[in-house]
């Protein structure tokens, strides 16, 4: 199993390099439009959803909502410089605060999903708008993310995409390694029982690290520190609910991957839950600490 998900992450690799930076804006927004398709076939299985017709039918529903988004939204270089300085009531800053406000209300389904599981057991309805929701502030977050400085520098969109998957990854492996070595107090037993507070720890220590790095690499500021360390940590957070929302919707469906479309990975969601949940956040934090 661990060769498999070492050669599909390998072979991947080359395929994210070049949807960072290989492709115009335009085509990267097309290909995640697609991406959001995939991803909502999958929703749509952990949400109950038993026909191949009817997941079809909600991710078609997904992705072209995503294009009305696009089409009623401002040109495309211009969907992350307008959000945060007057209150436009566009389509992409509607689905944005919507995805933020969707994950505190995700957090609050984990923690009270063991006193109310039967609300997730009969209601289909919750876990596809959510899923809506989610997969589309997602969708609007990565490609303002992709678009950011477009008029100066092509590439630095890109690189602040490659930005947050690498503390993302950072959240995941300092996760695994410190919860393998020191794991013992568990993180919530009931959604996820291979979650430990000490690889929280490990997550958090190796997140900053990576995040420090690469704000020097790129020179971006992390000043005021008071405001960058926090926001940092919260991000990891931010990721661990995203994997703990998906362990709780596979677990009310009793499945063990999201779909089987990447070798040794399991399905798009199973790779990109952190993702997910941490693109509408670090679009904020990116604006509040001056980097786009």
């Amino acid at each position: 199993m661990l060769k498999q998900r070492i050669i599909t992450a390998v072979l991947l690799l080359p395929l994210v390099g070049f949807l960072l930076f290989g492709i115009d804006l335009a085509t990267f927004a097309v290909a995640l439009v697609i991406v959001a398709y995939l991803m909502a076939l999958e929703w749509g299985k952990l949400s109950g959803l038993n026909s191949t017709t009817s997941r079809s039918f909600y991710a078609l529903v997904v992705s072209l909502i995503a294009l009305g988004i696009w089409y009623w939204a401002p040109a495309l270089y211009l969907w992350p410089s307008t959000w945060f300085i007057e209150f436009h009531f566009t389509s992409t800053l509607i689905i944005f605060w919507l995805a933020i406000v969707g994950w505190f209300v995700a957090a609050l389904m984990i923690f009270i999903s063991k006193s109310h599981r039967s609300f997730w057991a009969k209601n289909l309805a919750p876990r596809l708008i959510m899923g809506v929701v989610l997969i589309l502030g997602f969708w609007v977050s990565a490609v303002a993310l992709r678009g950011a400085g477009l008029s100066t520098d092509p590439y630095k969109g890109g690189y602040m995409v490659l930005f947050m998957l690498t503390i993302i990854w950072g959240a995941d492996i300092g996760g695994y390694i410190f919860g393998k070595l020191f794991g013992r107090n568990k993180l919530a037993p009931t959604v996820s029982p291979g979650k430990t507070w000490e690889g929280v720890a490990g997550g958090v220590g190796l997140s900053l690290g990576v995040a420090i790095a690469g704000s020097f690499l790129l020179g971006l500021p992390i000043q005021p520190i008071y405001i960058f360390i926090p926001c940092m940590i919260a991000l990891v957070f931010i990721a661990i609910i995203g994997d703990l929302f998906e362990s709780l919707l596979k677990r009310e469906v009793q499945v063990k991957d999201s779909s089987n479309l990447l070798p040794g990975h399991g399905g798009l969601l199973d790779r990109l839950d952190s993702t997910i949940a941490v693109a509408p956040f670090f679009l904020l934090t990116a604006k509040v600490l001056g980097w786009i």
